[in-house]
């Protein structure tokens, strides 16, 4: 730019997300796991003797929101990745619970305080997202190459949309190829839903 010699990177910041040369959202997710664990080692060390409730608080307004702002976006598919996501909310689980014990299930002790994982989270938020398009409650268009798949029948309701053909991983696991998958699979009654709020309230139990 100018007379200055701009760096080349592999990959860059770029509104609190890193974009990689080649799509890989790795290096996004390592840096936000490195940054959640320490935030989580921060809680720990400061609010150990607060009740469960706060603890909880702590770890979802503080922590929960750092794994997933933008997730829509980079939603991982690889099961290494989603496992390191997850391992900092088991650690956060035993944390609000104060149950360090070996043979202790934390999928129980995560359950009975009411948190689901964090996988499910992010479907549930590329459904939300996915409805909010379709219903115009956002300013991101559906693409043109999105087509409906034609007439409803009784197990498959209007807003089915044909498969996108994909030839890489990097666009497979995509948005709107992956969502669509996901969407095409919700029963009629709750694609059809007439509120943002009661829609969110059907994924969060499907």
């Amino acid at each position: 730019m100018g007379e200055e010699v701009l760096t080349t990177v592999s990959s860059q910041a770029y509104l609190g997300v890193e974009i990689h040369e080649k799509l890989s959202w790795k290096p996004h997710i390592k840096a936000m796991t490195a940054k959640a664990n320490r935030t989580l080692g921060f809680i720990r060390r400061n609010l150990g003797r607060c009740s469960s409730s706060i603890k909880q608080q702590a770890y979802t307004t503080l922590v929960r929101s750092q794994l997933e702002y933008g997730a829509t976006i980079w939603d991982p598919y690889r099961q290494n990745q989603i496992d390191s996501i997850e391992k900092i909310q088991r650690r956060a689980v035993r944390f609000i619970t104060g149950n360090y014990q070996r043979e202790a299930s934390v999928t129980a002790m995560r359950l009975d305080i009411g948190l689901p994982t964090l996988e499910d989270r992010r479907k549930q938020s590329r459904l939300v997202t996915m409805y909010k398009i379709l219903n115009h409650q956002v300013a991101v268009p559906l693409p043109d190459y999105i087509t409906p798949k034609g007439r409803a029948t009784r197990s498959q309701h209007q807003h089915r949309f044909t498969r996108l053909s994909t030839s890489t991983d990097s666009y497979k696991y995509s948005f709107f190829p992956r969502t669509m998958k996901d969407w095409d699979e919700l029963p009629h009654s709750t694609i059809e839903l007439p509120t943002l709020e009661q829609f969110k309230e059907a994924v969060s139990t499907e």
